[in-house]
Protein backbone atom coordinates (compact mmCIF):
# COMPACT_ATOMS: atom_id res chain seq x y z
CA UNK A 1 0.00 0.00 0.00
CA UNK A 2 1.48 3.36 -1.01
CA UNK A 3 1.56 6.31 1.36
CA UNK A 4 -1.08 8.93 0.57
CA UNK A 5 1.57 11.52 -0.16
CA UNK A 6 3.30 9.19 -2.64
CA UNK A 7 -0.03 8.72 -4.44
CA UNK A 8 -0.58 12.48 -4.50
CA UNK A 9 2.79 13.07 -6.13
CA UNK A 10 2.35 10.57 -8.96
CA UNK A 11 1.81 12.11 -12.40
CA UNK A 12 1.30 15.59 -10.95
CA UNK A 13 2.08 18.43 -13.38
CA UNK A 14 4.42 21.22 -12.34
CA UNK A 15 2.81 23.85 -10.16
CA UNK A 16 3.49 27.45 -11.17
CA UNK A 17 5.02 29.73 -8.57
CA UNK A 18 3.60 32.93 -9.94
CA UNK A 19 0.80 34.73 -8.15
CA UNK A 20 -2.28 35.27 -10.36
CA UNK A 21 -2.84 39.00 -10.98
CA UNK A 22 -6.34 38.98 -9.49
CA UNK A 23 -5.00 37.93 -6.08
CA UNK A 24 -2.47 40.75 -5.69
CA UNK A 25 -3.02 43.17 -2.78
CA UNK A 26 -4.51 46.59 -3.44
CA UNK A 27 -2.47 49.74 -3.96
CA UNK A 28 -2.73 51.93 -0.84
CA UNK A 29 -2.19 55.62 -0.22
CA UNK A 30 0.98 56.29 1.81
CA UNK A 31 -0.76 58.76 4.17
CA UNK A 32 -3.52 56.25 4.92
CA UNK A 33 -0.91 53.52 5.29
CA UNK A 34 0.94 55.56 7.94
CA UNK A 35 -2.30 56.41 9.72
CA UNK A 36 -3.38 52.79 10.13
CA UNK A 37 -0.44 50.84 11.60
CA UNK A 38 -0.95 47.16 12.27
CA UNK A 39 0.73 44.85 14.76
CA UNK A 40 4.23 43.62 14.00
CA UNK A 41 4.71 39.87 13.62
CA UNK A 42 5.67 38.36 16.94
CA UNK A 43 9.26 37.43 17.62
CA UNK A 44 9.78 33.69 17.85
CA UNK A 45 13.50 34.06 18.61
CA UNK A 46 14.16 37.44 20.20
CA UNK A 47 16.38 39.61 18.06
CA UNK A 48 16.69 36.95 15.36
CA UNK A 49 13.43 35.62 13.87
CA UNK A 50 9.85 36.83 13.42
CA UNK A 51 6.88 34.57 12.80
CA UNK A 52 6.08 34.56 9.08
CA UNK A 53 9.73 35.14 8.07
CA UNK A 54 12.30 32.93 6.36
CA UNK A 55 15.54 31.89 8.05
CA UNK A 56 18.50 30.02 6.56
CA UNK A 57 21.40 28.34 8.38
CA UNK A 58 24.56 28.27 6.31
CA UNK A 59 27.25 25.77 7.25
CA UNK A 60 29.81 23.35 5.90
CA UNK A 61 29.42 19.61 5.62
CA UNK A 62 28.87 17.86 8.96
CA UNK A 63 28.53 21.09 10.94
CA UNK A 64 25.50 19.88 12.91
CA UNK A 65 22.89 21.84 10.93
CA UNK A 66 20.16 19.24 11.57
CA UNK A 67 20.99 19.10 15.27
CA UNK A 68 20.82 22.90 15.48
CA UNK A 69 17.50 23.02 13.60
CA UNK A 70 16.13 20.32 15.88
CA UNK A 71 17.30 22.32 18.90
CA UNK A 72 15.47 25.35 17.48
CA UNK A 73 12.29 23.28 17.00
CA UNK A 74 12.36 21.99 20.58
CA UNK A 75 13.21 25.44 21.97
CA UNK A 76 10.24 27.10 20.23
CA UNK A 77 7.94 24.15 20.93
CA UNK A 78 8.44 24.45 24.69
CA UNK A 79 9.45 28.13 24.95
CA UNK A 80 13.03 27.50 26.07
CA UNK A 81 16.17 29.48 25.01
CA UNK A 82 18.01 28.62 21.82
CA UNK A 83 21.72 29.52 21.55
CA UNK A 84 21.02 31.74 24.59
CA UNK A 85 18.32 33.69 22.72
CA UNK A 86 14.89 33.79 24.35
CA UNK A 87 12.06 32.20 22.38
CA UNK A 88 8.28 32.44 22.41
CA UNK A 89 6.40 29.17 22.72
CA UNK A 90 4.63 28.10 19.55
CA UNK A 91 3.52 25.00 17.67
CA UNK A 92 6.19 23.51 15.41
CA UNK A 93 6.17 21.28 12.32
CA UNK A 94 9.45 19.58 11.42
CA UNK A 95 9.70 18.07 7.93
CA UNK A 96 12.48 15.49 7.94
CA UNK A 97 13.48 14.56 4.39
CA UNK A 98 16.78 12.85 5.16
CA UNK A 99 17.09 10.88 8.40
CA UNK A 100 15.47 7.50 8.98
CA UNK A 101 12.61 7.79 11.44
CA UNK A 102 14.17 5.73 14.25
CA UNK A 103 17.45 7.65 14.11
CA UNK A 104 15.48 10.89 14.13
CA UNK A 105 13.65 9.63 17.22
CA UNK A 106 17.01 9.13 18.95
CA UNK A 107 18.12 12.65 18.10
CA UNK A 108 14.90 14.23 19.30
CA UNK A 109 15.09 12.26 22.54
CA UNK A 110 18.71 13.34 23.11
CA UNK A 111 17.97 17.03 22.49
CA UNK A 112 14.90 17.09 24.74
CA UNK A 113 16.75 15.26 27.53
CA UNK A 114 19.76 17.59 27.35
CA UNK A 115 17.51 20.66 27.45
CA UNK A 116 15.70 19.19 30.45
CA UNK A 117 12.26 19.29 28.87
CA UNK A 118 9.51 16.73 28.39
CA UNK A 119 7.56 17.03 25.17
CA UNK A 120 3.80 16.82 25.43
CA UNK A 121 1.18 16.42 22.74
CA UNK A 122 0.56 19.47 20.58
CA UNK A 123 3.99 21.10 20.87
CA UNK A 124 5.95 19.60 17.96
CA UNK A 125 4.70 17.55 15.03
CA UNK A 126 6.99 15.54 12.77
CA UNK A 127 6.54 14.65 9.13
CA UNK A 128 9.07 11.95 8.23
CA UNK A 129 9.38 12.16 4.44
CA UNK A 130 12.61 10.30 3.73
CA UNK A 131 12.07 8.66 0.35
CA UNK A 132 9.35 11.12 -0.67
CA UNK A 133 11.49 14.18 -1.41
CA UNK A 134 10.88 15.67 -4.83
CA UNK A 135 10.97 19.03 -6.57
CA UNK A 136 9.69 21.93 -4.49
CA UNK A 137 7.18 22.86 -7.22
CA UNK A 138 5.47 19.51 -6.64
CA UNK A 139 5.69 19.03 -2.90
CA UNK A 140 5.45 22.53 -1.40
CA UNK A 141 1.87 23.12 -2.65
CA UNK A 142 0.87 19.81 -0.99
CA UNK A 143 2.61 20.83 2.21
CA UNK A 144 0.85 24.22 2.11
CA UNK A 145 -2.51 22.51 1.67
CA UNK A 146 -1.88 20.23 4.65
CA UNK A 147 -0.72 22.94 7.04
CA UNK A 148 -3.47 25.49 6.36
CA UNK A 149 -5.39 26.37 9.52
CA UNK A 150 -2.94 24.31 11.60
CA UNK A 151 -1.70 27.29 13.63
CA UNK A 152 2.01 26.49 13.31
CA UNK A 153 4.48 29.11 14.50
CA UNK A 154 7.53 27.46 12.94
CA UNK A 155 8.03 25.06 10.02
CA UNK A 156 11.44 23.45 9.48
CA UNK A 157 12.44 22.07 6.07
CA UNK A 158 15.45 19.79 6.51
CA UNK A 159 17.47 19.60 4.32
CA UNK A 160 16.54 22.09 1.62
CA UNK A 161 18.57 20.39 -1.12
CA UNK A 162 16.12 17.49 -1.00
CA UNK A 163 13.57 19.89 -2.53
CA UNK A 164 15.78 21.01 -5.42
CA UNK A 165 14.40 18.59 -7.98
CA UNK A 166 15.72 19.99 -11.28
CA UNK A 167 16.79 23.27 -9.66
CA UNK A 168 20.32 24.41 -10.47
CA UNK A 169 21.67 25.98 -7.27
CA UNK A 170 24.02 28.11 -9.39
CA UNK A 171 21.12 29.72 -11.25
CA UNK A 172 19.89 32.90 -9.55
CA UNK A 173 16.51 32.73 -11.29
CA UNK A 174 15.90 29.09 -10.35
CA UNK A 175 16.90 29.55 -6.70
CA UNK A 176 14.76 32.71 -6.57
CA UNK A 177 11.75 30.64 -7.66
CA UNK A 178 12.50 28.08 -4.94
CA UNK A 179 12.72 30.79 -2.29
CA UNK A 180 9.54 32.44 -3.59
CA UNK A 181 7.76 29.11 -3.10
CA UNK A 182 9.11 28.89 0.47
CA UNK A 183 7.97 32.46 1.06
CA UNK A 184 4.50 31.53 -0.15
CA UNK A 185 4.49 28.67 2.39
CA UNK A 186 5.35 31.18 5.13
CA UNK A 187 2.62 33.58 4.00
CA UNK A 188 -0.13 30.97 3.64
CA UNK A 189 0.71 29.18 6.89
CA UNK A 190 1.59 32.27 8.94
CA UNK A 191 4.62 30.38 10.28
CA UNK A 192 8.30 31.16 10.16
CA UNK A 193 10.11 28.77 7.81
CA UNK A 194 13.66 27.69 8.67
CA UNK A 195 16.05 25.57 6.61
CA UNK A 196 19.74 24.81 6.23
CA UNK A 197 21.99 25.44 3.23
CA UNK A 198 25.44 23.96 2.70
CA UNK A 199 28.66 25.87 2.13
CA UNK A 200 30.70 25.61 -1.03
CA UNK A 201 33.77 23.40 -0.92
CA UNK A 202 37.06 24.55 0.57
CA UNK A 203 38.12 26.63 3.52
CA UNK A 204 35.69 29.46 4.22
CA UNK A 205 37.83 31.84 6.29
CA UNK A 206 39.14 33.73 3.25
CA UNK A 207 35.65 34.22 1.81
CA UNK A 208 33.19 36.90 2.76
CA UNK A 209 30.13 35.67 4.64
CA UNK A 210 27.87 36.39 1.70
CA UNK A 211 29.95 34.10 -0.53
CA UNK A 212 30.12 31.02 1.71
CA UNK A 213 26.80 29.35 0.91
CA UNK A 214 27.12 27.13 -2.14
CA UNK A 215 25.61 28.18 -5.43
CA UNK A 216 24.05 31.50 -6.32
CA UNK A 217 24.20 34.42 -3.89
CA UNK A 218 20.39 34.51 -3.73
CA UNK A 219 20.56 32.15 -0.72
CA UNK A 220 22.68 34.76 1.06
CA UNK A 221 20.38 37.69 0.24
CA UNK A 222 16.77 36.58 0.06
CA UNK A 223 15.93 35.18 3.55
CA UNK A 224 14.91 37.60 6.29
CA UNK A 225 17.31 36.06 8.80
CA UNK A 226 20.61 34.48 7.74
CA UNK A 227 22.89 32.71 10.21
CA UNK A 228 26.23 31.50 8.89
CA UNK A 229 28.16 28.97 11.00
CA UNK A 230 31.86 29.01 10.02
CA UNK A 231 34.50 26.79 11.60
CA UNK A 232 36.55 28.46 14.32
CA UNK A 233 40.22 27.74 14.94
CA UNK A 234 39.12 25.94 18.12
CA UNK A 235 38.01 22.33 17.68
CA UNK A 236 34.22 21.87 17.39
CA UNK A 237 33.63 25.62 17.63
CA UNK A 238 32.02 27.96 15.11
CA UNK A 239 31.66 31.68 14.53
CA UNK A 240 28.08 32.75 13.84
CA UNK A 241 27.54 35.76 11.56
CA UNK A 242 23.97 37.06 11.43
CA UNK A 243 22.47 39.06 8.58
CA UNK A 244 19.07 40.31 9.72
CA UNK A 245 16.58 42.27 7.63
CA UNK A 246 14.16 43.32 10.38
CA UNK A 247 16.35 43.49 13.49
CA UNK A 248 19.21 45.67 14.61
CA UNK A 249 22.66 44.29 13.72
CA UNK A 250 23.90 41.37 15.80
CA UNK A 251 27.61 41.18 16.50
CA UNK A 252 29.30 37.89 15.50
CA UNK A 253 29.44 35.35 18.33
CA UNK A 254 30.79 31.85 18.88
CA UNK A 255 29.17 28.52 19.63
CA UNK A 256 30.70 25.20 20.56
CA UNK A 257 29.37 21.73 19.76
CA UNK A 258 28.75 19.74 22.94
CA UNK A 259 26.68 16.71 22.00
CA UNK A 260 23.78 16.92 21.41
CA UNK A 261 23.57 20.73 21.45
CA UNK A 262 25.36 23.71 20.04
CA UNK A 263 26.04 26.05 22.97
CA UNK A 264 27.05 29.70 22.96
CA UNK A 265 30.64 30.29 24.09
CA UNK A 266 31.49 33.94 24.68
CA UNK A 267 35.03 33.07 25.77
CA UNK A 268 36.00 32.58 22.12
CA UNK A 269 37.03 35.33 19.70
CA UNK A 270 34.66 35.30 16.66
CA UNK A 271 37.42 36.65 14.42
CA UNK A 272 39.63 33.58 14.81
CA UNK A 273 38.31 31.41 12.02
CA UNK A 274 39.97 28.20 10.94
CA UNK A 275 42.66 29.11 8.41
CA UNK A 276 44.50 27.40 5.60
CA UNK A 277 48.22 28.10 6.01
CA UNK A 278 49.56 30.41 3.35
CA UNK A 279 46.17 31.28 1.85
CA UNK A 280 45.93 35.02 1.12
CA UNK A 281 43.15 37.04 2.73
CA UNK A 282 40.66 38.62 0.38
CA UNK A 283 40.34 41.86 2.35
CA UNK A 284 43.42 43.74 3.53
CA UNK A 285 44.23 46.75 5.67
CA UNK A 286 45.03 48.78 2.57
CA UNK A 287 41.56 48.16 1.15
CA UNK A 288 40.00 49.20 4.45
CA UNK A 289 42.00 52.45 4.48
CA UNK A 290 41.01 53.21 0.89
CA UNK A 291 37.33 53.03 1.82
CA UNK A 292 37.89 55.81 4.41
CA UNK A 293 39.94 58.26 2.35
CA UNK A 294 38.38 61.71 2.22
CA UNK A 295 35.69 60.77 4.76
CA UNK A 296 34.93 61.07 8.45
CA UNK A 297 32.94 58.04 9.54
CA UNK A 298 31.89 56.30 12.74
CA UNK A 299 32.85 52.63 13.02
CA UNK A 300 29.36 51.56 12.01
CA UNK A 301 29.20 53.89 8.99
CA UNK A 302 32.73 52.94 7.98
CA UNK A 303 31.73 49.28 8.00
CA UNK A 304 28.66 50.08 5.87
CA UNK A 305 30.79 51.98 3.35
CA UNK A 306 33.48 49.29 3.23
CA UNK A 307 30.88 46.55 2.94
CA UNK A 308 29.19 48.24 -0.01
CA UNK A 309 32.49 48.89 -1.77
CA UNK A 310 34.34 45.64 -1.08
CA UNK A 311 31.83 43.16 0.41
CA UNK A 312 33.88 42.84 3.61
CA UNK A 313 32.10 40.97 6.41
CA UNK A 314 31.40 42.52 9.81
CA UNK A 315 33.80 40.13 11.55
CA UNK A 316 36.60 40.79 9.06
CA UNK A 317 36.02 44.56 9.18
CA UNK A 318 36.38 44.75 12.95
CA UNK A 319 39.43 42.50 12.84
CA UNK A 320 41.06 44.90 10.37
CA UNK A 321 39.92 47.89 12.43
CA UNK A 322 41.73 46.47 15.46
CA UNK A 323 44.92 46.44 13.37
CA UNK A 324 44.23 49.87 11.88
CA UNK A 325 44.02 51.50 15.31
CA UNK A 326 47.80 51.07 15.57
CA UNK A 327 48.45 53.14 12.43
CA UNK A 328 49.65 56.71 13.12
CA UNK A 329 47.70 58.18 10.19
CA UNK A 330 44.35 56.90 11.52
CA UNK A 331 42.69 59.39 13.87
CA UNK A 332 39.36 59.60 15.67
CA UNK A 333 37.35 62.69 16.62
CA UNK A 334 35.68 63.18 20.00
CA UNK A 335 32.41 62.31 18.27
CA UNK A 336 33.84 58.89 17.35
CA UNK A 337 34.43 59.58 13.66
CA UNK A 338 37.47 58.01 12.02
CA UNK A 339 39.55 59.87 9.44
CA UNK A 340 42.97 59.70 7.82
CA UNK A 341 45.43 62.46 8.66
CA UNK A 342 46.59 64.27 5.54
Amino acid sequence: MKDALAVELEDVPEVANETPPDTLPSIVDAAEFLATPGPLPRELVYGVLHQGSKMVFGGGSKTFKTWTLLDLAVAVGVGEPWLSFKTVKGRVLYLNFEIQAEFFRQRLCAVAKEKGVKLIKGQIELWNLRGYATGYNLILPRISARVQDSDYSLIVLDPIYKLYGQTDENSASEVARLLNAIELLAVTSGAAVAFGAHYSKGNQSSKEVIDRISGTGVFARDPDSILNFTRHEEQDAFTVDATLRNFKPLEPFCVRWQYPLMRRDDSLDPVKLKQVVGRPKVHTLDKLMNSLRGRRLTSQNWFKAASLETGVSRARFYALLAEARKLPQLKQTKQGQWFLRA
